[in-house]
């Protein structure tokens, strides 16, 4: 969808009417620090809380793993959205009315409403169903066979719906629905007329347990019905059409609950059906998910992957399910996934839903002991596979090296290959001309490589570019008193892009008598967010240490990453170096060398310091 719509955004109106910490506390527990209020991080592992929200500055930061900034960077990171996404949540919260959209997405979304509004209502009516009625009576007792708690039906909103023809359609009518409306949301079906006329509408779901499909926000676009009983003549489940609100490919189930724990835990696990996903939730396993009743496509993996780059497959184990995992594994791959698969023994249990049911402590195994998804499959080729005999050899081969063909890094593909030609007696040299051919023709019709890049989760910031904003907070907030090698500072001295910009922006206003952050944000408004957070991060790490250890912590920052500097430049000179030797220009070696002799002086004084 595009979202190239707005005239104008009204991001500051949303912000005077959002407090952040009202926002943030309702994803996370905040706990007030003297002016400011500390967590643990959302979005990494860690034992000590250092994600700070300032309610002054209305800003967020997190000092273990870099991220920041506004309300609008919380949602967006969160939620897994990007802005024009976040800032529809955020004015829907604030009742602010966003200016001026384009007539043909205005059009969309007053189709969308109608849509949305009837899959809550439904949902809403199944839920009751369920819950009141006495016809509903062999489901409540169907859900308690298959061991789901109360409060977990409550919270997956499972419903029923009976078996009539007419029983939604006149509940939907009575509350003021088209019924035309209702058959676009996917709830009702339409048996046409013989004469091209209007038909009959009827349920769409009849006599089935209801499982509600939420998009990421939470919305129910769509619905899953299963069968009370297996019989031949009905379909064990059905599922929503595609629909203005709905599309399959496109949704994930149980990520509304899933995408907080995804995030950190930075692992999504992928089960096969939706009760897997209920189960394993209510077991405490909350970052799990299933694809919505199709095989898992690329745009659903796009989706997790702005929460992790880890997946791990826990498919049922019958062909139909290997079959899916393989599938799903060569997507992944595509994308730059770490991948593994969650091997369910045969002997125990079909799906993740009796494995749990039988012992969860055997479900934990399961997912502790997941293997790299290569591993796994050759433990199952050669399992079923006669490797005494030519045949069972090249079977071998044939299953095996596409799989292998998939991964990246040349240096497990080596592996790989070694491990193949050890197992099936064959000549290394003839699996990595076989290997190579394979690439060469999956190049050729226009492989895309899996390191190119994708949308992908937050990106924890690297050490060195934290170390460069730290110095760059100092520098703002405190340039007219830091003296030494602070005023030597330059644009060179840091490797990060946006902070060069910024000290080639602000270097010259510094140290002037009635320089100020606030006034460098209103000179360049393109940095405002950006100057603002880099002043409260520093000032809040400073506000711990003692005011006469601040010189000292300050020459330590400043030392650091001079020291790292001095690293990036011997990397660049040995690269140099190495290529003037192929080259045969000794004088150049000779020259480069004296550099690198300097620069290792510089380096031990460092470390002495």
């Amino acid at each position: 969808m595009s979202f190239e719509f707005y005239y104008m955004l009204p991001s500051e109106e949303i912000k005077e009417k959002i407090n952040i910490v009202d926002l943030i506390g309702e994803y996370i527990p905040l706990k007030k620090a003297g002016v400011n209020f500390r967590a643990p991080c959302p979005f990494h592992k860690e034992k000590t809380p250092s994600f700070i929200v300032s309610p002054a500055k209305q800003i967020w930061h997190c000092f273990g793993c870099g991220l920041g900034g506004d309300i609008f960077e919380y949602i967006k990171q969160i939620e897994g959205v990007e802005f024009p996404e976040a800032l529809e949540i955020l004015a829907r919260r604030s009742g602010v009315v966003l200016k001026r959209p384009a007539a043909s997405y205005q059009a969309q979304t007053d189709q969308k409403k109608p849509l949305l509004e009837i899959n809550e209502l439904a949902a809403k009516y199944f839920a009751k169903v369920l819950s009141d009625s006495t016809i509903a009576k062999p489901a409540r007792e169907y859900l308690v066979r298959r061991g789901l708690k109360p409060e977990t039906v409550q919270k997956w909103r499972i419903g029923f719906a009976p078996d009539d023809f007419h029983s939604f359609e006149n509940f939907i009518a009575k509350k003021g629905y088209q019924r035309r409306e209702a058959l676009a949301a996917g709830l009702l079906s339409e048996k046409s007329d013989a004469r091209g006329g209007d038909g009959q509408f009827f349920d769409r779901f009849r006599d089935r347990i209801m499982f509600p499909i939420c998009d990421i926000h939470g919305r129910v676009v769509g619905f899953t019905g299963r069968v009370l009983a297996e019989t031949n003549d009905a379909a064990k489940y059905v599922n929503s059409p595609e629909t203005l609100v709905y599309s399959k490919s496109h949704l994930i189930y149980g990520l509304n609950h899933a995408k907080t724990e995804i995030r950190q835990k930075n692992e999504v696990i992928v089960v096969e059906g939706q009760v897997d996903v209920i189960t394993c939730h209510e077991f405490g396993f909350a970052n799990v998910v299933a694809s919505s009743g199709t095989a898992l496509t690329l745009a659903q993996l796009e989706m997790l992957k702005r929460f992790t780059d880890n997946i791990s497959f826990a498919f049922d184990v019958d062909d139909a399910g290997l079959t899916a995992t393989r599938r799903a594994v060569e997507l992944a791959l595509s994308l730059g996934f770490n991948v593994k698969i969650i091997a369910i023994p045969k002997a125990i249990a079909k799906d993740p839903d009796e494995l749990l049911r039988r012992d969860p402590r055997l479900w934990q195994e399961r997912v502790n002991d997941a293997k790299g998804f290569l591993d796994f499959y050759f433990d199952s080729v050669f399992a079923k596979i006669d490797l005494q005999s030519n045949i069972g050899k090249k079977q071998a081969v044939s299953e095996l090296l596409p799989l292998i063909s998939l991964l990246p890094d040349p240096i497990d593909r080596s592996h790989y290959v070694n491990l193949l030609a050890n197992r099936v007696g064959a000549d290394q040299k003839i699996i990595f001309d076989l290997l190579n051919n394979k690439l060469s023709a999956a190049k050729n019709r226009g492989y895309q490589d899996p390191d190119a890049p994708r949308s992908s989760a937050p990106v924890r910031k690297s050490k060195l570019e934290m170390l460069e904003r730290r110095v760059m907070g100092l520098y703002l907030r405190f340039a007219k008193n830091l003296q030494g090698e602070w005023g030597e500072l330059k644009e060179d001295d840091f490797s990060t892009p946006l902070l060069q910009e910024i000290f080639t922006a602000t270097a010259p206003l510094v140290k002037g008598e009635n320089f100020s952050v606030s006034q460098a944000a209103l000179q360049f408004p393109k940095f405002a967010g950006e100057l603002e957070l880099l002043a409260f991060a520093v000032e809040n790490e400073l506000s711990t240490i003692a005011d006469w250890k601040l010189d000292e912590v300050q020459k330590q920052f400043l030392g650091s990453l001079r020291l790292e500097n001095v690293k990036r430049q011997m990397t660049t000179l040995t690269s140099r170096i190495k290529q003037a030797e192929n080259l045969g220009h000794w004088q150049e070696v000779k020259d480069l060398s004296g550099e690198f002799n300097n620069l290792s002086k510089e380096l031990a004084k460092y470390h002495i310091q």
